[in-house]
């Protein structure tokens, strides 16, 4: 399984949203605001046809998880995935495999933010009617992949994405 450059991206946007609102940790909103931040994606682009302002959605976002202080990029090294930031780029890797798709993308990302029950974002997203079933299938090249080495190769993808210095990741 590959991770798309635009996956890539949105991690490294969810570190720095992690870091400017004040968490060591990224977790499902930090992701969530790193998809907005990238704003060129299926995921935007499918809230937008819903009707959902993503400047509106990252204030109100922003509003609720924002620390009184940021993290100094001094201490970008110390940012890592979270719990709950796991399991969403955990799930978001294996609904690209499930859907058979050559690698996981925005779209991925989006629908496993939603199925993170406690998370501000998935929150905002009921609000307004939606959840995993509406962003469908991610679209791309399509290649069937085996579910058991899909699920080795995201044990090293994730391991990476803790393990990494440079934030970035390029399969």
């Amino acid at each position: 399984m590959k991770i798309s450059e635009e996956f890539d991206a949105i991690v490294g946007f969810a570190r720095e949203e992690a870091m400017r609102t004040g968490s060591y940790s990224i977790e499902a909103d930090h992701l969530f605001l790193g998809i907005l931040r990238h704003g060129s994606n299926a995921a935007v682009e499918a809230l937008k046809a819903r009707g959902i302002d993503a400047a509106e959605c990252k204030a109100e976002i922003d509003s609720q998880i924002f620390h009184e202080h940021s993290i100094p990029y001094s201490n970008e090294d110390d940012i890592r995935l979270g719990r709950e930031g796991s399991n969403t780029v955990s799930l978001a890797i294996a609904d690209a495999i499930a859907e058979g798709a050559g690698e996981a993308g925005a779209i991925n990302l989006m629908k496993a933010v939603c199925k993170q029950e406690s998370s501000r974002s998935s929150e905002y997203l009921r609000k307004h009617g939606l959840c995993s079933r509406d962003f469908g299938k991610a679209t791309g090249d399509k290649q069937k992949v085996n579910m058991e080495t899909g699920m080795k190769e995201m044990a090293i993808l994730l391991s990476t994405f803790n393990s990494n210095s440079n934030k970035n990741i390029v399969s």
